[in-house]
């Protein structure tokens, strides 16, 4: 674990230091400063979690008291296989660089490249354990695909599914009012209290044929 966590942070006699420092001196050599910058302040932040964050939570902290039982031998294996490997890659980088398809005349072990990522290094540790009260450990989950289902469907859910879902129930109730009503004044206008259904006087029936067919006249000749 410590080797890897090495490794990543890129300390010199291991393979990340080959890799990254040739990575970092190419963006450099192509006068691209800001690449540059950017890839020192990421080597840092790699360093500070992955390199020191990690070996001291998980090796140098305060016993927890559990005591898990070994891993099979084929995982032990691999990882002194790859740790061996970490190393063997920082100290002889030749084999890697003839992988390139192109000649690699670059040469990581320079005073410039080992004191230079050295200070990188001694500053994240200053950096660490200055802010070390205020590292504390929280109980969380790391979220990568299923942050799909965890976070963005249940937020788009209360967010837009929610008022949907209340605006589709307060149309519903509206129309059911709506027909609820229109019903009952229909069947109250047909029963025998209703405008339609009550019984109309003969002076009235007369009086409404009357304008009617006077309509009809002034239609007619219009």
């Amino acid at each position: 674990g410590v080797i890897g966590a090495m490794a990543i942070s890129a300390f010199p006699l291991t393979s990340g230091f080959i890799s990254k420092s040739m990575v970092s001196q190419a963006a450099l050599d192509g006068h691209h400063l800001w690449i540059w910058l950017l890839l020192t302040a990421a080597s840092a932040g790699a360093c500070l979690h992955a390199g020191i964050k990690f070996s001291w939570f998980v090796f140098f902290r305060q016993d927890s008291g559990l005591r898990p039982t070994e891993p099979p031998l084929s995982m032990r294996w691999a990882m002194v296989l790859f740790s061996l490997l970490c190393i063997a890659l920082g100290v002889w980088p030749g084999p890697l660089y003839a992988l390139l398809p192109y000649a690699v005349n670059y040469v990581p072990y320079t005073g410039a490249h080992v004191v230079t990522q050295l200070q990188l290094l001694l500053f994240s540790g200053l950096v660490f354990f200055v802010l070390l009260p205020y590292l504390k450990r929280s109980l969380t989950i790391t979220l990568d695909a299923d942050w799909l289902w965890r976070t963005l469907l249940p937020t788009l859910l209360r967010n837009v599914g929610m008022p949907l879902v209340k605006a589709w129930n307060m149309l519903v109730h509206a129309a059911y009012v709506l027909i609820m009503e229109s019903t009952t004044l229909v069947l109250y206008q047909h029963r025998q209290e209703g405008q339609f259904a009550r019984t109309w006087s003969t002076r009235s029936m007369a009086l409404w044929v009357l304008v009617l067919l006077l309509g009809f006249l002034i239609l007619y000749y219009v």
